[in-house]
């Protein structure tokens, strides 16, 4: 399986050791019993899938990626990255900028895009016309598509 690089912030040392280890007892994750993390007083119940996954884990990989890889360069996101305020704050705070909201308000004119500039496809992909657009305006060979 692919292991993905995300930032570690997102990554919880403990919550890594129980799917690494879930995953030994349990690799075609069948079994969808919860996970007891027991302390004596204190008892954990962790359900059994739970966290990023597979897509979610690509989709921050490309986008941390084309940031580090494009300093100084606009990187223009179609709407947010994933269903997770703290992503996408983050995506902000570096300087990424939302093209649309999440009910497809436009929030940066498609005229204000220039052949210079990074547009990233978010997880959740988008339509027919948008990837026309973004062909029209001469980007596809700046478009990363994380879906």
């Amino acid at each position: 399986m692919k292991k993905f690089e995300i930032p570690k912030f997102y990554r919880s040392p403990i919550i890594t050791k129980v799917k690494e280890y879930r995953r030994g007892l349990d690799k075609l994750k069948k079994d969808f019993t919860p996970t007891l993390i027991d302390f004596g007083p204190v008892r954990f119940h962790l359900a059994r899938h739970f966290g990023f996954c597979y897509g979610v884990e690509n989709a921050i990989e490309i986008i941390y990626r084309v940031i580090h890889n494009n300093p100084g360069k606009n990187v223009f996101l179609l709407s947010e990255m994933i269903h997770n305020p703290n992503v996408n704050a983050d995506l902000l705070a570096q300087g990424v900028q939302f093209m649309q909201d999440t009910k497809g308000n436009q929030l940066i004119s498609w005229e204000d895009l220039t052949t210079d500039d990074i547009i990233v496809v978010p997880a959740f992909g988008t339509t027919v016309e948008i990837y026309d657009k973004i062909k029209t305006i001469g980007l596809e060979a700046h478009q990363y598509d994380t879906t």
